[in-house]
This record gives structure tokens, sequence and C-alpha cells, in this order.
């Protein structure tokens, strides 16, 4: 974004100039893919939909002063606004075939707002983690410590994710590649120049440090858990412990995925996969409060369906 703040718009700025072709030239280019891109746009209005009650259980049933749901209702409004790029918005330019060189300037603060959004999610979710990990490893000290890691785990992440949106470059979509990618394919001919400016480095150390922390906290987690669960705890920590491990799975196949675009040219069905990851990633929390925190599934019933759940004497 501060290349869109320096230059004064988007075809300004070097190696982003698409007026050696006409519009519907550029049109040509891309490739319509309505069997994908209406899914997407109804997936995320479902998610968007669904995210609302959620977020007023959490307060309605004071869920809220606990720590770990401080960052929850953070990460449910991250989760939110990353569905809005990896569905509202991807879904339309999907039906239109776009490509960066149609809508440079929605693309281009699309490009910057989503990956923005993608950043302060993969800190929130490493930060959640630490705080389960930590709530049981110190666990007589576990009001101090993650309340502390809270407050500090949420002004991280949207410092974060501000350095993402103004310091770093954007990223455009592309109907042929089914992905956000950093170069927006707007050169007659490619240069070393081009690549060096659309490189995104920043961006890539994130998607490494997450994988890394992801698959490390995510290991102390399962040895702690396998070491202190006992009886009915144990229930309720494999029912965590299978929530862990369906976000880690869309989180690292989406972050894995984007790395590689960096060395080589995946598949048509590896840019499918890393894109449905993707939208799926900011989605399946909302799924996973509904359907497995028993606070959040009971209230969410009577809300919505006006269903009260029976109290066994």
């Amino acid at each position: 974004m501060n290349r869109y703040i320096q230059y004064g718009s988007v075809e300004a700025i070097p190696y982003y100039n698409c007026s050696w072709k006409s519009f519907e030239q550029w049109e040509q280019t891309g490739i319509k893919r309505q069997w994908l891109g209406y899914p997407l746009l109804i997936f995320g209005t479902l998610i968007e939909l669904l995210y609302l009650p959620i977020i007023y259980i959490i307060f309605k049933t004071r869920l809220i002063k606990h720590a770990c749901y401080k960052i929850i209702v953070v990460l449910a409004f991250i989760d939110m606004a990353a569905t809005c790029c990896s569905c509202l918005i991807t879904g339309p330019l999907l039906i239109l075939g776009s490509v960066f060189c149609m809508y440079p300037t929605f693309t281009y603060m699309a490009g910057s707002f989503g990956l923005a959004m993608w950043c302060m999610a993969c800190a929130t979710t490493v930060s959640l983690f630490a705080n389960r990990i930590l709530s049981i490893a110190f666990h007589e000290y576990a009001d101090v410590i993650e309340k502390k890691l809270a407050y500090f785990s949420i002004c991280f992440s949207i410092s974060y994710g501000f350095y993402m949106f103004f310091f770093t470059p954007s990223i455009c979509y592309n109907s042929v590649w089914i992905s956000w990618i950093p170069d927006p394919l707007s050169e007659m001919v490619p240069s070393e120049e081009a690549a060096h400016m659309y490189k995104n480095k920043p961006q890539a150390w994130n998607n490494w440090i997450f994988v890394t922390c992801m698959f490390l906290l995510f290991s102390i987690y399962c040895a702690m858990v396998k070491k202190i669960a006992r009886g009915q705890k144990s229930k309720a920590s494999m029912a965590i412990f299978f929530q862990c491990i369906i976000i880690c799975f869309f989180n690292t196949v989406s972050a894995l995925i984007y790395n590689a675009l960096s060395f080589v040219t995946p598949s048509f069905w590896i840019l499918l996969s890393g894109q449905l990851c993707w939208s799926i990633n900011h989605g399946c929390p909302a799924l996973i409060y509904v359907t497995m925190n028993e606070t959040i599934k009971r209230e969410f019933k009577k809300l919505v369906f006006g269903i009260k759940s029976k109290v066994l004497l």
C-alpha cells in the first residue's frame, strides 16, 4: 500500500502498467470459472452469517471473560474479514474470469487487504495455540499468564496486520492460476527487475514461520494431552485436539502451497486445493464452534432454531 501512496495510482507503480493492452484483450487472457466462483460466494455468505450469532453468544454467555475467548473473538473478526477476500471477492473474480489488469486498482487493494488478514490470522492462530498450551502447562498461574498473553497477542496481531497491509507488496488475483499471486502478469516481457519488485519476502517468511510454529506447538500439545488427560477431562481434551487438527490442516496446506508458487508451477489440482483450503481455513472455525463447542452449540440451537437442550436430573 505504501507504493500506491508513493506513486499516486496502481498503474503508476513500476511494472504494474497495463496500458499496452485494452480491457477486452486482458479479458481474453482470463478464464471464467463459474463452477467455482458461485460456490465460493455462497459458502462465504453462509460463513459470514454464521459468525454473527457465534460472536453474540460468546458475549452473551460471558465466555469473553476467559482469555482464550478474547483471542477467539479477535480471530473471528479476522476470519470474517479474510472470508470477504477469499470468498466474497474471489468468487466474483472467478465468475468474471478476472486478471489483474482488468481491475488493477480494486485487485491491488483487495490483495493487500487479503494478505494482511491472512498474516493476522496466522499470528492469532499461533497465539491461540500457545494460550492453550500455557493454560495446561502452568495451570495454577493460568489466570495471570493467559490474560497478559491474550492482550499482547491481540495487539501484536493487529500491529502485524497493519505492517503487512501498508509496507509489503500486494498480491494480485489471476483466474488462470486460481490464486492471488505476487506477479500481476502485466509486463509484456518478464524481467528480473520486475520479479524483484513483486517479491514479498515478509509473506514467505510468515508462512514458513507459521508452519514451523504450528508443527512445534501441535506436537507439544499432543504430548501434553496424552500425558495429563484422564477420564472426563480426556473427552474435552480430545474435542479440542480434533479442533486443532482441523485448523492446523487447512492452515498448513494453504501456507505450503502458496510458498511452493515461488519455486515451481503447481498442477491445476494443487492450485485448486490451495484456494479451497484458504477459503475453508477461515470458515472452519465457525463450523467447529457450532458443532464441537458445547456451550456455543447449545446457545446456537436456542438462538437460531429455538431448541432448548434438555437438562438431565
